[in-house]
Parts: C-alpha cells; structure tokens; sequence
C-alpha cells in the first residue's frame, strides 16, 4: 500500500511539473499580452501588467487584418481536414481491406515518406502550383498538403482491426466498395478518423513556411505569416505580438474545451492503436 502511494505521489508530482513547463509560457503570453509596450522593456522584467491594457489587441487588430487572416485559416484548416479524410481514407482501405497488389511495397513507401522531412517538397510544390497559376489564391494553401502519409498509416492501423466478419457479411449482401467504407469501415474506426481531423487542422492552424513561399497578398494569408508581419526590423512591439498569439490561439481553446472528451478520447485510442 506504501509502495502504491508513493507511485501515484510521484505519478502526481511528474504531471504536475509537466504542467507547468506548458502553461508558465502560455501564461507568460498572456501576461505580456495584457502590458504596454513599456512594461515591457523594464529591467528586471515586469511579471504582471500594471495596469492591465488591451492596447496590444487593439494595436493587432489596426496593423494586420485580423478578421479576414482568421478566417482564411478556418477556411483553409477545414477543407484541408475534410479532402485528407477522403483521400487517406480510402488509400487506408486499398491496404488494410482490400489489400491491393503490391500493398506491401506501398506500405514500405508510405513509412519510407513518413521519415523525409515536409520541407524538401516546398519547391517542386511550389513549381506545380505556379504551373496551375494558383499562387496567391487559398487553393494554393489546401492542395499540397491533402495527400498524409500519416494519414494513410494511422488510418492504415485502425481500418486492420474492423472485424472481417462485418466486411464478408457486407460483401454478401452486394455491398461494394464505397458503400463498405462509407457505412461499416469509417464508422466502426470513427476515433482515427477523428484523430486524423484533429491533427489536420492543427496542422494548418500552425503551418508558417509555406503559406510565406506561395503567397504574397496579406488578405491570402493565414494566421502564422499574419502574425509573422508584426515583427519590426529594428524593434518589436512584444505586447502586440503576444497578444496577437493569444488572440490566434483562443480559437482553439474554446473549441478544445467544448470537445475535451471526445478529443482525448479520439487520442487514447489511436495511442492504443
């Protein structure tokens, strides 16, 4: 019983340290978000504003368009989401249930892919879309990155475990193939395919690099180069900034909170997998 409480003493002690080495820098932001661009240079540096001042958000909101950059984002983060979904979703059935000839080979590609960084594709992606004239648009934002390997490969791991038994019952009864994937395979893997979205928009939300490379207008952008912009040359108004990331942060908060349960429960289960 000694030994039991000191591991969950411990197991307690582990989590909560790794709590605060991710919220103090959230807190900080906030924090240096809610300052005036005084506060901020002080030596030794101020930990609270003093007085609390919205004039960063204000500031964001008149040097960037705020507005329009959140709203490509959500654009762009949802129908990367939903054509990933489509299109990993059935190269994970070709493999896992169908089982395609040279599945195998395929599948030694797909994880060969999975350990190539993202960044070397930047220029033959940009090429392709210049050659479709797509720069500057939002289409141009979506389609490089539709295709995931680890979409294919996660979604690969839970279409393995759907029961045979309900795929031959399906086929007997005439069932074909889109039919199958749409109504047994993807309901019954529900969680990765949950899992997948999840990791897609936050992929998106996040994504800073090539949103730069393809586009040039700030009413293209998303919101890591929109934010990107409010760095000075010489001098970095720090309040703005943090605020800025606040503001594109609280999105995903909200959304977070209002979907906990099925977010960590998504999640588990793909850890399982």
């Amino acid at each position: 019983m000694d030994l039991q409480y000191r591991v969950t003493w411990w197991t307690y002690a582990l989590v909560l340290i790794a709590a605060l080495v991710i919220l103090i820098p959230f807190a900080w932001m906030v924090a240096t978000g809610l300052m005036t661009t005084g506060q901020t240079l002080l030596v030794p540096p101020a930990v609270l504003p003093a007085p609390v001042t919205l004039d960063g958000a204000r500031e964001v909101l008149a040097r960037i368009p705020f507005g329009t950059m959140l709203w490509n984002t959500i654009l762009v983060s949802l129908a990367r989401a939903a054509i990933t979904l489509v299109i990993c979703s059935m190269a994970a059935y070709a493999l896992a249930v169908i089982k395609v000839p040279g599945s195998r080979a395929i599948l030694v590609m797909v994880l060969a892919l999975l350990m190539v960084p993202g960044d070397i594709f930047i220029i033959p992606n940009f090429s392709i879309i210049a050659s479709l004239r797509l720069t500057d648009t939002l289409a141009a934002l979506v389609i490089p990155n539709v295709f995931d390997v680890f979409g294919v490969f996660l979604l690969y791991q839970f279409f393995r475990g759907v029961p045979r038994e309900l795929i031959e019952a399906a086929r007997m009864d005439g069932a074909e193939h889109w039919r199958i994937l749409a109504t047994i395979v993807v309901p019954v893997a529900r969680s990765g395919i949950i899992s997948l979205a999840i990791l897609s928009v936050l992929a998106e939300w996040k994504e800073l690099l090539w949103p730069i490379v393809v586009n040039r207008s700030a009413d293209k952008f998303t919101l890591g180069p929109g934010l990107a912009l409010l760095r000075g040359e010489f001098i970095t108004d720090w309040n703005v900034v943090m605020a800025a990331g606040v503001m594109a942060a609280l999105p995903m908060i909200l959304i977070f909170l209002l979907l906990q349960k099925q977010f960590i429960a998504s999640l588990a289960r793909s850890g399982l997998k």
